[in-house]
């Protein structure tokens, strides 16, 4: 039978808008407060504080849905979204103090507790900290082999997102086969990342991406062309417990490595499942699953087959896996009929959860 919600006109659509995003924004206002209060604790040292308050944020964002609740579908993936970051964010911090690994400011003389809080707050890849998550690529040799600084404006996070934006135009002006469509929304996640990161940067921050055409195998593109903003919670969360635990089991260090890398992908699956599941169907949320999953999978593979090499023919094989293991995914996705035609007003009309 057909859901005649779908089918609101656009004035009710609006109402619901401007009913449901102050509350929305009022949902996340709350626990955000809280956990900045639980890291001023932190950062004043009174550790047991901050254990009892992170906690107490930890609950009230995971109710966050019952004492707000909205039916447009964007606002859940919204509160989604603000629920597994800041769950993520304060495990990754109680990991890090519980293995004594927890990082040290870095970027200046040390700021005063409100300050250092707000930072520890907004900065999921720990950038003006020591030790860090980022690792960042070899800038590459051409194009301008003869000028540095020409080359370095080329790089640079200005230039790049207008050359991306430029390619992202150009596909959507192509017939939308899946591989279109499927390219279309990695460069709808790079503009989008890069644009609000150009805006809320500190001085201290790195590029969230590296060049998308640069990436020459599978493992290139994950440590260093996609972004790194979930690298601190895969490694703390994931790879390093799974890595510990293997070893104390006697695997083999290689084997060890490798389940801990497809163990930060299944992570990332179950994060990407949860955050997205307004807005997708079953079948969606589990091709997101396998898309992520069988990344990690892939990669595993292909570094155990090619190891540090690069080769054209790695390259080429590797985009045609990930091509097709995306291509394969959006076609479950129902806005990824082409970005640019996609129903953006869909987005707000009642989740499919309900």
């Amino acid at each position: 039978m057909e859901n005649n919600s779908f089918l609101a006109p656009d004035h009710d659509l609006l109402e619901r808008f401007v009913q449901e995003f102050p509350r929305t924004v009022t949902a996340l206002l709350i626990p955000g407060s809280l956990l900045y209060l639980s890291l001023y604790a932190l950062a004043k040292g009174r550790r047991s504080l901050f254990g009892f308050l992170s906690l107490f944020a930890l609950l009230l964002l995971w109710m966050s849905h019952y004492a707000a609740p909205v039916s447009c579908a964007a606002f859940r993936a919204l509160l989604n979204f603000a629920v597994a970051v800041g769950t993520m964010k304060l495990l990754n911090i109680h990991s890090l103090l519980l293995t004594n690994s927890f990082p040290q400011y870095t970027a200046g003389k040390t700021p005063r507790p409100s300050i250092l809080a707000l930072i520890l707050l907004t900065e999921l890849r720990y950038e003006s900290f020591t030790p860090n998550p980022i690792r960042l690529p070899p800038p590459p040799k051409t194009p301008f082999a003869n000028s540095p600084h020409r080359r370095q404006l080329f790089y640079s996070e200005y230039v790049q997102i207008l050359l991306h934006l430029a390619i992202f135009t150009i596909l959507q002006s192509l017939p939308q086969y899946p591989f279109i469509k499927a390219l279309g929304i990695l460069l709808t996640i790079y503009i989008i990342w890069t644009s609000m990161q150009l805006v809320v940067r500190y001085r201290t921050s790195p590029p969230l991406f590296g060049p998308i055409y640069l990436a020459d195998s599978l493992a290139a593109f994950w440590t260093e062309t996609w972004h790194n903003a979930f690298a601190a919670p895969c490694l703390s969360l994931a790879y390093t417990p799974t890595l510990s635990l293997l070893l104390a089991l006697r695997f083999p260090r290689q084997i060890a490595r490798s389940a801990g890398v497809v163990a930060s992908f299944t992570l990332m699956a179950v994060f990407h499942m949860y955050a997205l599941a307004p807005l997708l169907s079953d079948q969606g949320m589990k091709r997101i699953g396998v898309f992520f999953v069988g990344n990690g999978v892939l990669t595993v593979v292909e570094v155990a087959v090619w190891g540090k090499k690069r080769h054209w023919v790695r390259a080429l094989m590797a985009w045609g896996i990930e091509l097709s293991l995306a291509s394969w995914t959006v076609i479950a996705i129902p806005v990824a009929d082409g970005v640019l035609g996609a129903d953006w007003k869909g987005l707000c009309r009642p989740s499919n959860l309900e």
